[in-house]
């Protein structure tokens, strides 16, 4: 029998970075509820998120926008110009398209609004642990929602059917490996319609990606 404290060390580690006391509990109760992860800090104050996690080093911080002190967007930038390997999935109710954007460009893999379900924070929790982007119902309909009001990038009409085929599965958080196994191609074959589709829309990683093909409704939501 493997002893508990070796199976804890086992546990996906996880900051919790909310001003709210009472939501900071309720995420601990739930995520800590089976075998799969560990909160090894927490904080309400934005000014002590990024020394906390630099010296605790979790696989993986949740993260709210509205921190005092130092706000989100901030400290998203302060990571990723220290070219952290920290997964954050962001947990805001900010859902304007501009402040998704520049959520995905700061190097988030997600982002959930407040009024989500604790089943789709949970789904979005294993997606961002597992380095998979993710996005809530919420987010992306808010996304879809400027579509009306935004020019699509010159390179949109340039993706091919083989492309828009990829970026349906990269949205839905598929590795290059999987998208290789389903369409039939090699890895090789995948990275670079990935790294062609990043390039004709102007994306920075494969959460950027995710989240421009939502804005654009150039792939299709599940139902």
């Amino acid at each position: 029998m493997v002893p508990a404290s070796e199976s804890a060390d086992k546990r996906i580690t996880l900051y919790l970075a909310e001003d709210q006391r009472a939501l900071r509990e309720l995420f601990r109760a739930h995520i800590e509820m089976g075998n799969t992860y560990r909160v090894v800090g927490e904080s309400e104050d934005g000014a002590n998120v990024v020394r906390e996690c630099n010296a605790l080093k979790p696989d993986m911080l949740m993260l709210d926008l509205g921190l005092p002190a130092v706000d989100g967007l901030e400290i998203l930038r302060q990571f990723q110009e220290a070219g952290s390997p920290l997964r954050i999935l962001v947990f805001s109710s900010r859902l304007e398209p501009a402040v998704v954007r520049q959520v995905t460009e700061r190097g988030a893999l997600g982002m959930v609004e407040k009024t989500a379900s604790i089943s789709t924070l949970l789904a979005g929790v294993a997606a961002v642990a597992a380095g998979r982007p993710f996005f809530g119902p919420y987010v992306i309909e808010a996304l879809q929602k400027s579509l009306l009001r935004h020019a699509l990038p010159q390179g949109a009409d340039a993706l091919t059917d083989r492309e828009r085929e990829v970026l349906q599965l990269v949205a839905a958080g598929r590795s290059n490996k999987d998208v290789a196994h389903h369409l039939g191609i090699s890895v090789r074959t995948a990275e670079n319609h990935r790294h062609n589709m990043m390039t004709k829309l102007g994306a920075h990683n494969a959460a950027d990606l995710t989240r421009v093909a939502y804005e654009l409704g150039l792939v299709l939501v599940a139902k």
